[in-house]
């Protein structure tokens, strides 16, 4: 019976299939005369860290809030002629009302209407927002605090200083976007094409109409 037993294990040892590799979480067991067995070991607890974007969020969760990309905007001009200097020569950095120094647009068309009038004409722009802030009254909050820590006042000029040392490009105030850059005492002479800016056609206001300027 002995013999008869030993001759039953060689068999079964010789006719079955090669065992394969052992993969991940898997342990040999000995079970006796039939060898090794494999079992299927439940997987060790990992200890999670929080997502590097999730912990930078909530880490400057009171930062402005950036955009990036690129958006396609309406400049507002009172005549073909500022339109047509704007296409040969480039913007010329405006002192704005309320807002930073730098070249105005609006994402809405009726926005941009107001700054043109009525026989004014419409400039359709790609504009490339690079570190764009939104302001809002936690970034007015920080603006006065700089200002009064190193004697600045808080006028325009001074936020495009404090936005462009802060290292932002363009500025986001309701549904007016300003492409940042400074302001000079003569303004017409430092007309100039911004890389930033793109211009795709030029409408006027009155028909809507495309023209060639």
């Amino acid at each position: 019976m002995k013999l008869w037993r030993q001759f039953q294990w060689v068999w079964r040892r010789q006719s079955a299939s090669p065992p394969r590799p052992f993969r991940n979480g898997e342990r040999r067991r000995w079970r006796g005369s039939g060898g090794f067995h494999r079992r299927r070991l439940p997987p060790r607890p990992v200890a999670r860290r929080p997502l590097l974007g999730l912990r930078r969020l909530f880490a400057h969760a009171s930062s402005p809030l950036l955009v990036r990309g690129t958006a396609v905007c309406w400049h507002g001009t009172p005549s073909a002629q500022n339109a047509a200097s704007i296409v040969r020569h480039g913007f010329m950095t405006g002192h704005g009302n309320g807002l930073a120094d730098g070249v105005y647009f609006s994402q809405n068309v009726a926005t941009a209407k107001t700054y043109a009038g009525n026989s004014g004409v419409l400039i359709k722009c790609r504009v490339r927002l690079g570190k764009t802030c939104v302001w809002d009254g936690h970034m007015q909050q920080r603006f006065s605090q700089w200002c009064q820590a190193r004697g600045v006042t808080p006028d325009n000029s001074g936020k495009t200083a404090y936005l462009l040392r802060h290292g932002f490009d363009t500025m986001q105030s309701g549904g007016v976007l300003v492409v940042l850059s400074p302001q000079y005492a003569n303004a017409a002479a430092w007309k100039r094409r911004d890389r930033r800016i793109r211009v795709l056609s030029v409408h006027r206001v009155a028909d809507d109409r495309r023209i060639h300027v």
